[in-house]
């Protein structure tokens, strides 16, 4: 059931890649954060790449910093 909500979640969030050009990706946030397990509150927070997501914690699982 949590996994399936995890999935979900970020289906609803739209995690994708950074905007072309203006990259933001951190493959060292990305691979420090890989196995860590987020929580699923969700306030919603904006990452560099101008894109909204469930966490800080997710963000950086996507390699993302936050604003």
């Amino acid at each position: 059931m949590k996994k399936t909500f995890f999935i979900l979640c970020l289906g609803l969030f739209g995690f994708t890649s950074c905007k072309s050009g203006k990259s933001c990706f951190d493959a060292q946030l990305k691979e420090k954060y890989k196995d860590t397990m987020c929580t699923m509150d969700c306030p919603g927070v904006i990452g560099c790449d101008g894109k909204e997501y469930c966490n800080e914690c997710i963000a950086a699982q996507q390699g993302i910093k936050v604003k």
